[in-house]
């Protein structure tokens, strides 16, 4: 008789807890993660850890890959120059981008993004970045690598207009599908990141392009079975309070 009990109260749990599920709305996109890009005038960006200040953003569902390399500027390969934070210090900025559209273009953000945190999960529906100037009218695309077939994505680009002011921000979104990660597992290949690129086709190194801000938006969400445990242990509180 007890085990009809402890079965029939299971199975009430568990269907209290399916209602829940159908019942909880989805959670709208946030950003995820913003960095602000903020130094010394004149010196390299390098790479960022996670607990810089710079880091303004770092929603809990998610973590990062290598925290003391959470962002990485690259830069200076193939004759182009390295990220520097402007005379200001209120951006990051690079004079003489990549020539050609390509995963491994030599002027690019990379995000280390890792899995997300204990019982939650979260997916990425797009990136931004603001934009102070450029001098000519580059392309900023934004790319990963599939994990299961590694093949290498550009989820889009955009080209961003010349702008000479620093004065007005200008931001620019790319939409993205299919990347998203639990907290055991993820649909792109965290040893590569999430590539931010930016290339012009002309060969100017003029293009004085300088990056304010980035940040991933998404959709953070506890996992199904921590909500199927939450209703579940709601069910046993309101039994225990009928008793």
């Amino acid at each position: 008789m007890k085990k009809n009990l402890f079965s029939s109260s299971l199975a009430a749990a568990l269907a209290a807890s399916a209602f829940i599920l159908t019942l909880a709305p989805r959670a709208s996109a946030i950003t995820l993660v913003e960095v602000d890009f903020s130094g010394t005038g004149g010196t390299q960006v390098g790479s960022i850890a996670s607990s810089n200040s710079q880091f303004t953003v770092k929603n809990s569902a998610v973590t990062f890959e290598t925290p003391s390399t959470a962002l990485v500027s690259v830069g200076g390969a193939n004759s182009t120059a390295n990220w520097v934070y402007d005379s200001t210090g209120a951006a990051a900025t690079n004079t003489d981008l990549f020539t050609g559209s390509s995963f491994g273009s030599p002027t690019r953000f990379d995000l280390n993004l890792g899995l997300a945190s204990s019982g939650n999960s979260y997916s990425v529906t797009s990136v931004q970045i603001d934009v102070r100037a450029a001098a000519t009218s580059p392309t900023f695309e934004f790319w990963y690598r599939n994990s299961s077939t590694a093949a290498n994505i550009m989820s889009g680009s955009t080209v961003i207009a010349s702008q000479l002011s620093t004065a007005v921000i200008t931001t620019y979104t790319i939409n993205t599908a299919g990347i998203s990660a639990t907290d055991s597992t993820s649909t792109f290949d965290r040893s590569t990141g999430l590539r931010f690129a930016f290339y012009e086709s002309t060969g100017t190194n003029n293009d004085n392009l300088q990056i304010d801000a980035i940040r991933v938006i998404g959709v953070p969400e506890p996992t199904t079975a921590v909500m199927l445990l939450g209703g579940a242990g709601l069910l046993t509180l309101l039994r225990r309070r009928r008793k």
